[in-house]
């Protein structure tokens, strides 16, 4: 056959398959639009459904069978199941659409539960006051049966109707009690506090729930009450009123002027069942010499006022004060100095009085002789000087306080189970973590370089080396002093023997952190080659050959 006859062929049947393709999608389209509507016609939905209200409902349950891939359409009427109504329902399951109607009832009547309700007469009242729960599956609406009457005390019965959105509705029955209570509570200031009948108009039972007898009943004022009343709990206030003026009396006073009085200061003795205060009508001029009358008003806490008057007699003041106890003492360098001790200043008027002492001259780590100048001024300007010499002489220290200061640091950093290496170690820690490093720290004997190194915890060189003496005579250490040659600077450290040989030892807190404990001639030489600094140069002729260090 040609080669274009066959062409022929396939193109023919390539249109052939487009056809059968159309006429498919064709029918799939026609089944879509109204294959509902025919298998509707076939029963496979109800045609009405019903419902009771608050069941949930789902597509599948207007399928007669199947259904389970079933879905609301958009075109669908929406619905709330706690509404009820009808309903066009729209649908789709697979290809096809379905219709139906959705109809939902409410047939069960409401239910509710009631409370007891207490309030006081004259007051407000609604249905919702009496129900405390209500189950049903739509809106419900309370309403009074019969209005309750709010002017009447003690109990009533009340019917409320219960209606929901499908018209079933429900009666219960509540219980009312009204209560009247007298508002107007009042005593006065110091009288006894209202019983509970002084609140009750009227009531089958009361009692206080509050304790009233926590009240205070000479404070003017509003206090909170609570009450039972036939088992309910009311609040309620009573009135404290404070009517009655204060009472009091006053006498007349003479004294210095300038003096700042008060006037309290006038009043002998006073009466009134609620706090008072005084005070003047016009502030007295104390500046002035000679006699002024002053007025002073008394108020209490309910603001009543009495009002007494009295006579103020002032004259001025030109005597100085006294300063007694001021005399030369002597003190020793260093020493903490107590100016004021025994020495008092006196006047005629001591209100206002100042006193003080002037040292400023004074430097008490300095031997010499120093003025101190006491000052005595009071209120009027009167001022009175006294100046006594205060001598500095050079510290003494006590060997026997330093030693027992030494033994108290021995005891706390010993242990029984310690070595003699154990405690040279111990010392040396102690030292290091101790004592402050303070280059400018003034030389002095090694009593003096031990006690600022034992209680002043700060020095040089030569306080860590006089410090460490003493812990090392005190704990039986054998030592010995050693000092640099001498150049630009100074260094002191210790020889010690444990019983096998003389080495160095150094509590001097190095730049380096370098710990001189233990060392022979040996490493103390390498230190200053490597260091290139003669730190701890000294010469050893002048010791003798059974104490030179362990090379």
């Amino acid at each position: 056959m040609p080669l274009d006859g066959i062409c022929d062929k396939i193109i023919f049947m390539k249109k052939k398959n487009y056809l059968v393709l159309f006429i498919i999608i064709f029918v799939s389209l026609i089944l879509g639009l109204f294959g509902g509507h025919v298998l509707n016609q076939y029963n496979q939905v109800y045609k009405i459904c019903y419902s009771e209200a608050g069941v949930a409902i789902y597509p599948s349950d207007f399928f007669k069978k199947g259904g389970e891939e079933a879905v609301f359409t958009a075109d669908s009427e929406p619905f709330l199941i706690n509404r009820p109504g009808e309903y066009q329902i729209r649908l789709k399951n697979g290809w096809f659409n379905f219709k139906s109607t959705l109809i939902i009832e409410d047939t069960i009547p409401p239910q509710g539960t009631v409370t007891t309700v207490h309030k006081l007469v004259g007051s407000d009242l609604s249905p919702g006051d009496f129900i405390t729960e209500i189950i049903d599956a739509t809106e419900v609406s309370l309403a009074f049966v019969d209005l309750p009457d709010n002017s009447i005390t003690g109990r009533q019965d009340i019917t409320i109707r219960l209606t929901d959105l499908g018209g079933n509705h429900t009666i219960l029955t509540a219980t009312l009690f009204l209560a009247e209570i007298n508002e107007t509570v009042m005593i006065e200031a110091g009288e006894q506090l209202p019983e509970i009948d002084d609140f009750i108009i009227f009531a089958e039972e009361a009692f206080f729930i509050s304790d009233i007898n926590l009240i205070d009943n000479n404070l003017p004022g509003e206090y909170l009450v609570i009450l039972n009343i036939d088992g309910g709990i009311y609040e309620t206030f009573f009135t404290i009123i404070d009517t009655v003026p204060p009472v009091f009396n006053t006498n007349d006073i003479s004294g210095f002027s300038l003096l700042p009085y008060e006037a309290l200061d006038f009043v002998t003795d006073y009466y009134d069942v609620s706090p008072v205060t005084f005070h003047f009508l016009e502030e007295p001029d104390f500046t002035y010499i000679g006699t002024q009358e002053v007025t002073i008003i008394a108020r209490d806490s309910g603001g009543n006022e009495a009002i007494e008057t009295a006579f103020l007699t002032l004259k001025a003041d030109t005597e100085p004060p006294v300063i007694k106890g001021a005399v030369d003492f002597t003190v020793q360098a260093g020493d903490t100095i107590a100016y004021m001790k025994n020495v008092v200043a006196i006047d005629n008027n001591p209100i206002g009085l100042e006193f003080y002492v002037d040292p400023s001259a004074v430097d008490v780590n300095t031997p010499g002789a120093y003025p101190v100048h006491y000052i005595a001024r009071d209120m009027a300007g009167n001022e009175t000087i006294v100046t006594i010499t205060l001598t500095v002489v050079p510290k003494v220290y006590d060997i026997e306080e330093i030693y027992s200061r030494a033994d108290e640091i021995l005891e706390r950093i010993f242990t029984d189970e310690m070595t003699e290496r154990d405690k040279l170690w111990a010392i040396y820690r102690y030292n290091m973590n101790n004592i402050f490093f303070e280059a400018t720290w003034e030389k002095g004997t090694w009593l003096q370089a031990a006690h600022d190194g034992l209680f002043n915890r700060r020095g040089d060189c030569y306080v860590y080396a006089m410090t460490a003496k003493v812990l090392l005579d005190r704990a039986g250490i054998k030592n010995e002093d050693i000092e640099k040659i001498v150049t630009r600077s100074r260094h002191y450290w210790h020889l010690v023997d444990l019983g096998d040989g003389w080495y160095h030892f150094d509590t001097t807190p190095r730049s380096d952190k370098v710990v001189i404990f233990m060392w022979t001639n040996e490493q103390i030489k390498e230190l200053m080659e490597e260091t290139r600094y003669n730190s701890h140069r000294y010469d050893p002729d002048i010791y003798p050959l059974d104490r030179r260090p362990i090379n």
